[in-house]
């Protein structure tokens, strides 16, 4: 049985948006919890949460911007290392644009690793930091492995209760936050100094245009196939207003707007996934779902948009429709994006990726651990007085930022991850039994009981 006080590599994986990236990264934290390393997920780490549990770790990160400088340098200057394990980056509108606004040069430096997309990405980074060469490494992103195999099943009851609730619908990706939510994207462009130059600005009121003209076009065309008899289901990006968004719909009964649950779901359910250079659609296409790029009068959201070329592509309603009722199409050999994506990095390479970069640590569990009853009780007590906080809260605004980071990330329970460790295990992704307990709220410590001692 593992000795959960003895000294191991410690990992810590934060989550910004559960719905996007928990799996992902419970993944590959349970696969490196099989190897006997100390491994916690929990919500961003900070010096103030983090240092409350474990002394020193290496975390892993989905990003690293100019916004979170001053959390990674603390992290740092008291002993734990970084790895990004990037989550943006593989659909970009240009590689200036996603290296401006995701990792920009008073960010890249820090983390010990960056874990990238592709090849394409990794080499553009290599010419502009030449010294930082040791840092980008092209793996992929264990999202990918969970695409191909269709999350090992996890999903399949909750898509036939999707399936059997709605019936037949096809489901329209809204990625469009450019324009439904541009006050919160111009500030993201201005903290990162993206729109300090002039040809920056004149690139974010282009990509503005085209993406509001995109929105529209969705919109309407949403409209158009539910008056000819097909249930659509609209989802929001995480970044956009459900509320907002639902406006635009109120007087059609056969459109539903929902962001419920993770998005793997609702594409399993549906009869066809409808996108624009969306991640979305890329997820569908390696799921072997109908699949179909809406480019009206040929315009994409991103100058790179390979993924608009990897299954079907419509024009106008008529040749959406068409796209709708007949088999799905794939083109296997631009799956790569053109170099974007690295498709066929075994998961294990990724796990060792980040075993290569450790931090050691002694972990004294009981100091820690929380009992379910009382993780429990902290959850409605905490919950309790965040409604009492909002009850005078006034402005709309605020009221809804609060709401939207509530609902990024969220574990009611330990079941919600050991039932997930289950399935990897049922499907031999986990050769061993790994579990888990609180230790914070939405943290927790992941181990497996089979490991030895020594």
């Amino acid at each position: 049985m593992m000795d959960k006080n003895q000294e191991r590599p410690v990992f810590y994986f934060d989550v910004e948006i559960k719905k996007r990236e928990l799996l992902s990264r419970l993944t590959v934290a349970a696969l490196l919890a099989e190897r006997g390393n100390h491994v916690f997920i929990g919500e961003r780490a900070t010096i103030k949460s983090i240092g409350k549990i474990i002394p020193r770790a290496t975390i892993v990160r989905k990003s690293a911007r100019s916004n979170s400088v001053t959390i990674l340098s603390d992290l740092i200057s008291s002993g734990y290392k970084i790895v990004n394990m990037e989550e943006e980056g593989v659909l970009v509108g240009s590689l200036d644009e996603y290296i401006g606004v995701d990792m920009p040069s008073d960010a890249i430096k820090l983390p010990d690793r960056h874990l990238l997309w592709g090849d394409k990405q990794a080499d553009h980074l290599l010419n502009l930091h030449p010294k930082l060469k040791d840092k980008f490494i092209a793996v992929g992103n264990p999202r990918l492995h969970l695409w191909k195999n269709r999350y090992y099943g996890y999903y399949d009851k909750l898509s036939d209760d999707i399936k059997r609730d709605l019936g037949e619908f096809v489901l329209m990706s809204s990625n469009f936050a450019y324009y439904t939510n541009r006050k919160h994207v111009k500030q993201m462009f201005t903290i990162t100094g993206f729109l300090e130059k002039s040809e920056n600005t004149k690139i974010y009121e282009e990509n503005f245009k085209i993406v509001e003209f995109l929105f529209k076009e969705f919109v309407k065309v949403a409209k158009e196939i539910s008056l000819r008899g097909v249930k659509v289901v609209f989802r929001p990006h995480p970044s956009e207003s459900i509320d907002k968004i639902q406006e635009y719909f109120s007087d059609y009964n056969n459109i539903i707007v929902s962001s419920d649950y993770d998005v793997a779901p609702w594409i399993l359910a549906s009869k066809a996934v409808i996108h624009n250079c969306c991640t979305t659609g890329l997820e569908a296409v390696f799921m072997k779902k109908n699949t179909i790029a809406y480019t009206p009068n040929s315009v994409s959201q991103y100058k790179l948009n390979s993924v608009d070329k990897i299954a079907k592509v419509a024009f106008n309603v008529d040749e959406l429709l068409d796209g709708i009722f007949s088999p799905a199409e794939f083109h296997p050999s631009m799956m790569n994006l053109d170099g974007y994506l690295a498709d066929k990095i075994p998961l294990n390479d990724i796990v060792s990726s980040l075993e290569a970069v450790q931090t050691k640590s002694f972990f004294d569990l009981n100091s820690v651990e929380i009992s379910n009853n009382r993780y429990q009780f902290n959850k409605f007590f905490y919950t309790s007085t965040r409604k009492l906080k909002d009850y005078f809260i006034f402005n709309k605004v605020k009221k809804h930022e609060r709401h939207s980071l509530r609902k990024k990330f969220i574990i009611d329970n330990t079941l919600e991850l050991t039932n997930y460790f289950s399935c990897m295990h049922e499907n031999g992704i986990l050769k061993r039994n790994v579990t888990c307990v609180p230790v914070g709220r939405n943290t927790f410590y992941i181990y497996c009981d089979n490991i030895n001692s020594d």
